[in-house]
């Protein structure tokens, strides 16, 4: 007889102080899985006691796991590169490598769309680096309500200059 044993439920809540360096160390290793990080944003993303002081960080747990973590960021601000006028923007969205396909991504985009509406934001914004086109990150976002805005595409200000897919959730 098999027996299943019952999953650890998914929750996402603030980035507490003690979560700063497994953030910042899993979003290195999430980065670095899927392009070449420079060490200077490499430098920014363990950086996360800067950020949570000036910006929102969300992590997602499976007990006390850290599986991931994003940032948001209003417009205007040091940490929002696309947001303009009253959106607000999804940064530094990471999960750990060995925790994908767990459903902590999903998790957080979940929250992050539940703290935006609680904070009267009308619409949520990201970009996705992608050198091959659309993969699993677009179909989660497309499955969850975003929309595609090629109008506001852009070209990675690094090398190799990578392509930037901008999606926005209206709220």
């Amino acid at each position: 007889m098999t027996r299943v044993l019952p999953t650890t439920r998914i929750t996402v809540d603030l980035a507490r102080p003690e979560d700063f360096d497994r953030v910042g160390e899993i979003g290195v290793a999430a980065y670095r899985a899927v392009l070449d990080l420079s060490e200077d944003y490499a430098t920014a993303l363990r950086d996360v006691a800067a950020r949570a002081a000036d910006a929102v960080v969300l992590v997602a747990r499976a007990g006390r796991e850290v599986l991931g973590s994003l940032t948001l960021a209003a417009a205007g601000t040091d940490w929002a590169d696309i947001a303009v006028g009253d959106e607000l923007e999804i940064r530094m969205f990471t999960v750990d490598p060995g925790a994908q396909r767990r459903g902590a991504g999903e998790a957080l985009l979940r929250a992050a769309a539940e703290w935006a509406g609680e904070h009267a934001f009308p619409a949520l914004v990201l970009s996705v680096v992608s050198a091959e086109g659309p993969g699993a990150p677009h179909r989660l976002y497309e499955r969850l309500g975003y929309r595609r805005v090629p109008s506001r595409d852009y070209v990675g200000g690094w090398d190799p200059h990578p392509q930037m897919w901008f999606y926005e959730l209206r709220l």
